[in-house]
């Protein structure tokens, strides 16, 4: 079986430094958000985190060279993708109603198989987030997913949404992040945070995991995850000042931050606690009233 550590969620959680981090440990593999690899990595010509095209990139050359020996038609995996994967079948998926979809679980094993086989990993880190996704990789055979639900403040991801961002991985034009004002990132924080939990309630391969505390207690967060999925932990070179020495990655999509490498220093981003405009945190604290408390947020 393929190890697949799902971390699923909302945007402007952490996902992507948790990914970097988690690639750092021997064994595991970061791969970014897997599931933009089709659109962004191979049509739009973005960049790998390692600093090259997707396309030209010689591990992931090598990855659908396995995967696809006749080659992939991306906008087929798109379509593929539409018709089972996408958030607005997540109603279904919680009814246990969803459209089946063997084709497309048929080329994503190949796909996650032919990872492993050419890293050499023992674990795959997908940080694509979405819950319906992730619930689709759960149901593909040959892969034993575990799901790290990651979840940060809403008032602070409500924040990072409104903040402009230049997304560095398109070697053609810098471009802004798209963005979300309050009122959208709580409905989305809502939506995709209790559906990630009750899509897997009691199945044993949920494991919840607050942003704020990985932040604080790195190596014990990573400790734990690591236990999650049945590896012996590890412990990583954390300097006194909370530093680490991250390698490059080979992530095919997220946060720009995604493209750092050296010595990085794990902080709290807590510049919405004095920056946030007083009406978007009464807006977030609105909406996310019924599902905060549950993620310790009060």
């Amino acid at each position: 079986m393929t190890k697949v550590l799902y971390i699923a969620g909302w945007g402007r959680s952490g996902s992507t430094i948790l990914d970097n981090v988690l690639g750092q440990v021997e064994g595991f593999f970061s791969a970014g958000e897997l599931l933009f690899l089709w659109r962004r990595g191979l049509l739009e010509g973005r960049l790998c985190g390692c600093g090259e095209p997707v396309r030209a990139c010689d591990v992931w050359t090598r990855v659908l060279d396995r995967a696809f020996p006749g080659g992939v038609d991306p906008q087929e995996m798109l379509g593929l993708e539409a018709r089972s994967a996408r958030t607005r079948h997540l109603p279904l998926q919680l009814a246990h109603l969803e459209p089946r979809g063997d084709e497309y679980g048929r080329r994503l094993g190949a796909l996650y198989g032919a990872i492993e086989s050419e890293t050499g990993c023992r674990v795959i880190v997908d940080s694509s987030k979405s819950p319906a996704y992730g619930h689709v990789l759960a149901n593909v055979a040959g892969l034993d997913v575990r799901v790290v639900h990651l979840v940060r403040d809403p008032r602070a991801v409500a924040y990072s949404w409104v903040r402009k961002k230049l997304q560095r991985d398109d070697p053609r034009r810098v471009r802004s992040m798209r963005s979300h004002g309050p009122a959208m990132s709580s409905l989305y924080w809502n939506l995709l945070n209790e559906s990630t939990r009750v899509l897997w309630r009691g199945s044993g391969k949920h494991l919840l995991v607050r942003y704020e505390d990985f932040v604080d207690r790195p190596q014990e967060t990573v400790d734990t995850i690591v236990d999650f999925v049945g590896e012996a932990p590890a412990g990583l070179p954390w300097t006194t000042d909370g530093e680490l020495a991250l390698d490059r990655t080979h992530t095919v999509s997220g946060n720009p931050s995604r493209f750092d490498h050296g010595t990085v220093a794990l902080r709290a981003d807590v510049e919405w606690e004095r920056s946030m405009r007083a009406r978007d945190r009464r807006v977030v604290d609105a909406i996310t009233l019924p599902f905060r408390r549950r993620y310790g947020y009060r």
